[in-house]
């Protein structure tokens, strides 16, 4: 059994962390008879998980549903469960990813650029439309999101 600050040091949370995912319900944590929160194997096995789903861009409630699935009798309703959260969690990582590796390109074009301020002023209006049509997208990323 770890307390509330052995976690924190362990996993690299705070303290504060550790108590909201405690109040939000994500993760019931039992407590000591001094009423200080307890943790043990499986609780740091799922605070491991929930840092891995988070890093992924899961949001907490997907999160919570996941860990929720820990209770779940194994069987066809919790795997359909779990791979719904996982394939609509997976789609927006692989937009992201794509995302990304535009701009990573539009830097790394950018970065001999700024050897000398004329190239920079030679090629501006093609980098700022690349922005722009980023821009464009990340706005319907954010109506597709919405509806």
């Amino acid at each position: 059994m770890k307390t509330i600050k052995q976690v924190s040091e362990l996993l690299g949370m705070s303290k504060v962390t550790l108590r909201y995912y405690d109040k939000i319900g994500l993760l019931k944590v039992n407590r000591a008879a001094n009423g200080y929160r307890i943790y043990d194997e499986q609780d740091i096995h799922i605070l491991r998980n929930i840092v891995v789903f988070k890093q992924a861009g899961f949001s907490l409630e997907d999160i919570k549903l996941l860990i929720g699935l820990y209770s779940f009798e194994e069987g066809d309703e919790c795997n359909n469960r779990a791979n719904e959260i996982i394939l609509k969690n997976l789609a927006e990582m692989k937009k992201q990813i794509s995302f990304l590796g535009k701009v990573t390109t539009i830097i790394e074009e950018l970065l001999p650029l700024f050897e000398t301020h004329q190239l920079y002023k030679i090629n501006q209006e093609t980098l700022e439309m690349n922005i722009e049509e980023l821009f464009e997208e990340t706005k319907t990323n954010q109506i597709e999101e919405t509806t």
